[in-house]
């Protein structure tokens, strides 16, 4: 079977949760992913959006995500940056001032 991939995937196997709206928020398992894609697992996958907000439990990582292909209970998506999604803290730190 020909890949297509353009980016080797990871496999993970772990929980997150799609966002549907504002309100309301699916469990779902996070299969793999790759620098511009994951691979998500869930029963009502035909009530996700074309356009989801992903959270990774076990790296508390929020992806913003656009469905790319859909099959019974799994959904294929591009991702943002993933570096986008991550944490970062800045420096709260004050330079002396010059004496």
């Amino acid at each position: 079977m020909l890949d297509r991939r353009s980016a080797p995937r990871t496999f993970l196997n772990e929980t997150g949760s799609i966002s549907v709206d504002e309100h309301r928020s699916l469990p779902c398992i996070v299969y793999d992913r790759s620098v511009g894609g994951v691979r998500v697992a869930l029963p009502e996958a035909d009530i996700v959006p074309d356009r989801f907000v992903l959270s990774i439990d076990g790296s508390s990582e929020i992806l913003i995500c656009r469905a790319v292909w859909r099959k019974a209970e799994e959904i294929g998506a591009a991702t943002n940056d993933p570096k986008a999604g991550r944490s970062s803290r800045t420096s709260l730190r004050r330079e002396a001032a010059p004496a």
